[in-house]
């Protein structure tokens, strides 16, 4: 993989052209004068997704995991609101 930099106050080129380059197994490093400030690279294909999950959520599967007591819907005692022991 070769690498190209581009200095973003020099740069004439389209994301179009950016992405053809990328594509095209180089690396391009934009930087702000000698300052490297951003990375592209292509994706790799071979690489899991980190946007998308392996496993979806599943409803239900911890039925009974949690109890709620019966008095929940209470009122809380003047000494919670008080904080008095």
């Amino acid at each position: 993989m070769s690498t190209k930099t581009l200095d973003i106050q020099k740069l004439q080129i389209t994301v179009l052209e950016l992405i053809s380059l990328i594509q095209d197994d180089q690396e391009i490093v934009i930087t702000k004068g000698n300052t490297p400030i951003a990375r592209l690279t292509l994706l790799n294909s071979a690489e899991p997704n980190i946007w998308e999950s392996e496993k979806t959520p599943q409803p239900g599967l911890n039925l009974g995991a949690m109890v709620m007591s019966d008095d929940f819907e209470q009122p809380l005692p003047d000494e919670f609101w008080l904080q008095n022991p």
